[in-house]
């Protein structure tokens, strides 16, 4: 009998841990959005050669510090490699869960017409990678 009660135990122990670790979430990128706006409340894939491009990507479940790493990147675009534009990448330290808002101005002749792609990457506070979004828009 004593040594059922101590299995019981133990057991009941384990189910508890095995129950707590997976209710336990980690942060992540809850969601992504390319808007006309800074709130992001205008949400579209399609920008005009002297809009300014606003990317607002959303921490959810951080327990701590982390960074928001937020680039902009030629994806297609005549007579432009695909790639990081240079200067246009920012990181951004948050505390915790919040929103991570990213301006994207146009240089002085305007975007070139063609496909961009933004990528926000979701750090802790030591730099390793935790998530990863990304979203592709156009430029007519």
């Amino acid at each position: 009998m004593r040594k059922s009660n101590l299995n019981l135990a133990i057991c009941s122990v384990l189910l508890l841990v095995v129950i707590l670790a997976c209710s336990m979430s980690t942060a992540n990128l809850s969601s992504l959005k390319v808007s006309k706006d800074k709130a992001g409340s205008s949400e579209t894939s399609t920008f005009g050669p002297n809009d300014t491009v606003y990317v607002v990507g959303t921490v959810s479940n951080a327990p701590g510090k982390v960074k928001v790493k937020g680039l902009l990147a030629f994806d297609d675009v005549a007579g432009q490699q695909p790639g990081p534009i240079p200067g246009l990448e920012k990181i951004l330290d948050l505390e915790g869960s919040g929103t991570a808002t990213y301006t994207f101005t146009p240089p002085p002749a305007g975007w070139p017409k063609g496909k961009y792609k933004v990528e926000v990457t979701l750090m802790d506070d030591s730099g390793a990678q935790k998530d990863q979004k990304s979203a592709t828009f156009t430029i007519s």
